[in-house]
């Protein structure tokens, strides 16, 4: 995958890190770009992946019925009999290679990343998720969803997230209290945008922080504005925290 260096994603990035309303706990998220094109050890990945999969395959072949439960599977991305299927878990994992180089995910399966139902959803819960910790309101006047949507083009996008295990959660070591990871695919465009976000607790206040303080400490601080990035073309899906979502 090709990193993408837009402008107006550095520019929203360097918002996206900020202390909670309750200052106990820092959010700390990122939105990238990224080109389908092949780059740096993608080739291998993907030549790792195949050869996996049919290894998988021919393993199966003789523990009968397992074999037609193997190739029956439906994924997230569907039949993974199909090579475009596969494809497409080889994008998400190539792009969190690219993402975070430290670690390695090839050997993620495809049940560890879920479809959206919409990228109207997504949108509706991370817009959620960042006004209920207190987002600064230079990112609520940001234009963040437009400027995502042009590079990505929300309209014509697939999303998948990705929710990880304790063995293969980047973050693990920091103890986020919540993270979230969603990518945003343009087939027509062969271009992911990934946005990615964590909250940490602040370590000289974790000790005499309660568990469920911890968790949802943020959300009783104080009540959420409603406006949200009120200069966009998507401040249609306005939000009412108190009464739901709403379009």
């Amino acid at each position: 995958m090709k990193y993408l260096d837009i402008e107006s994603f550095r520019k929203l990035n360097t918002h996206l890190s900020f202390p909670t309303t309750s200052g106990n706990r820092h959010v700390l998220g990122r939105i990238e770009a990224y080109s389908c094109k092949a780059a740096g050890n993608d080739k291998k990945l993907y030549r790792y992946l195949e050869n996996k999969f049919q290894a998988d395959l021919e393993e199966a072949k003789g523990l009968s019925p397992e074999y037609n439960s193997l190739t029956n599977t439906v994924s997230p991305f569907g039949p993974l009999t199909k090579p475009a299927s596969r494809k497409m878990l080889f994008y998400l994992i190539a792009t969190l290679n690219a993402s975070f180089p430290d670690y390695d995910f090839s050997s993620l399966n495809a049940d560890q990343f879920i479809k959206e139902p919409s990228s109207d959803n997504c949108i509706k819960s991370i817009c959620s998720t960042l006004l209920n910790v207190g987002c600064p309101s230079a990112l609520k006047t940001s234009r963040m969803w437009d400027c995502i949507d042009d590079v990505i083009n929300l309209d014509e996008c697939d999303v998948y997230s990705y929710t990880p295990d304790d063995d293969s959660d980047p973050y693990g070591e920091e103890g986020p209290v919540w993270s979230f990871n969603y990518f945003f695919f343009n087939r027509n465009l062969k271009r992911i945008v990934f946005f990615t976000c964590r909250c940490i607790s602040n370590l000289d206040e974790v000790d005499s922080t309660s568990d469920q303080e911890l968790v949802f400490g943020d959300l009783m601080d104080e009540p959420v504005k409603t406006e949200l990035f009120p200069t966009s073309k998507y401040a249609l899906k306005e939000m009412s925290i108190g009464g739901g979502l709403r379009l």
